[in-house]
């Protein structure tokens, strides 16, 4: 077979295998080659939702979809329209992979494990002749004179080094700034990064002594922050989680860092509004006048919660309700739609850490994922300063960056 092009791509996760796949599926004569500088692939997609893979989301047209992104909305709409969630589905299920669809709107295969999905794209790229070189970590991408038929050499930890007409930046996201130094001596700018998508870590062991217990449609608020975010919410032995709290740490990513993740969190444990939670406490007192304010309860709120609530409120939970006073009253409602927490810090998982930040958007053609300056290199994923929320949008953007820029690289 006479080869017309060798494309590296660095990095051995989602992107950088979608990457190679549609390469070689788009320009079966080129030879592709993944390097990952540990000895395992497809790491960070085997423990994603909870090990299910979150392969993507059903989202009813691409407006709804960019709704989700933090950062990369504006540079993601040209990305979509080429590449969008049904692309995806397509791949996947004439691939072998059946999906569906969960009631939130999550994506999952029906095998609800990840395996599934890392198996494929490690058997389609090993059928395609995809070769995967591990334990190879790259220490310098070098351009090559203008006038040679390789564009780039990959200097290696092994002294080795690897020749490339393209090279595909496919290493995720990095926590420090310094991590990117490789990429930014060539000349491209970095957006400093931050963490996204993390929990909220609260001192409080009253709170903490009700771990595991959750609500389905909770509001999440920072105190001076314009913004508030909805979801499930749950608690647990360090302060809060779940997609309420992750969406809320998304958005807020670089306001918070700005703060030391130091704030005050208003959490409402319902989804109703403060006139919706007084009538709807009223009236289940004038319905249960002998019952104790204990086992009066709330519509989707926990009775260990219900309980918390009550103790917040300095509300004795012996007292009937016909006996409740307007202060009490008050201070129930206050408790159950604006319970105030103090944030001291974050925790992030490893293995699930997302980045804001990365390679400037402005450095990249969103038309081909190529970096501007550089001709023959080209970017996808994680290591791009695009980040979604919880809910598969961040394999989506992986998924559809990879797919332009193979077919940039087939089209050279």
């Amino acid at each position: 077979m006479n080869i017309n092009k060798r494309v590296i791509v660095i990095g051995a996760g989602a992107s950088g295998y979608f990457a190679a796949i549609r390469i070689k599926e788009l320009c079966p004569t080129s030879e592709v080659v993944i390097m990952e500088k540990t000895g395992k692939t497809l790491a960070k997609l085997r423990i994603s939702g909870g090990g299910r893979c979150n392969v993507t989301h059903d989202v009813t047209g691409n407006a709804k979809l960019l709704e989700h992104y933090p950062r990369g909305r504006n540079f993601l709409k040209k990305v979509f329209y080429r590449w969008g969630v049904s692309d995806t589905r397509d791949w996947f299920e004439k691939n072998g992979v059946e999906l569906k669809v969960e009631e939130d709107g999550r994506i999952f295969p029906v095998s609800d494990s990840s395996e599934t999905v890392a198996q494929l794209l490690e058997w389609k790229a090993k059928k395609l002749g995809v070769e995967l070189m591990l334990n190879s970590s790259v220490v310098t991408i070098v351009p090559m004179p203008k006038d040679g038929f390789y564009r780039w050499q990959i200097n290696t930890n092994t002294s080795g080094n690897e020749m490339a007409t393209d090279v595909v930046m496919a290493m995720g996201g990095f926590p420090k700034l310094s991590q990117y130094n490789m990429i930014s001596s060539l000349g491209i700018e970095i957006v400093t990064p931050v963490p996204s998508l993390f929990t909220f870590n609260i001192n409080e062991t009253t709170l903490h002594d009700l771990h595991g217990v959750s609500v389905v449609d909770a509001k999440v608020k920072l105190v001076g922050y314009p913004e508030s975010y909805n979801g499930p919410l749950m608690v647990t032995h360090w302060g809060i989680s779940g997609p309420s709290v992750l969406k809320t740490s998304a958005w807020a990513a670089r306001w918070l860092n700005e703060k030391a993740y130091l704030n005050t969190v208003l959490v409402s444990w319902v989804n109703l509004s403060e006139e919706e939670l007084r009538q709807q406490l009223n009236e289940n007192i004038r319905s249960n006048t002998k019952k104790m304010i204990s086992n009066l309860g709330m519509d989707g709120v926990p009775k260990r919660l219900w309980d918390f609530i009550l103790s917040r409120a300095q509300t004795p939970v012996s007292k009937q309700s016909a006996d409740l006073s307007k202060y009490e009253f008050n201070k129930i409602v206050e408790n159950v739609i604006r319970m105030p927490f103090e944030v001291d810090g974050k925790t992030t998982f490893k293995e699930e850490f997302v980045t804001a930040g990365g390679i400037s958007l402005t450095s990249v053609d969103s038309n081909t994922m190529a970096i501007k300056s550089q001709q023959g290199l080209y970017a996808t994923g994680e290591v791009l300063d695009i980040d979604g929320v919880t809910g598969g949008f961040n394999f989506q953007a992986a998924w559809s960056t990879a797919a332009i820029l193979a077919e940039a690289i087939a089209k050279q």
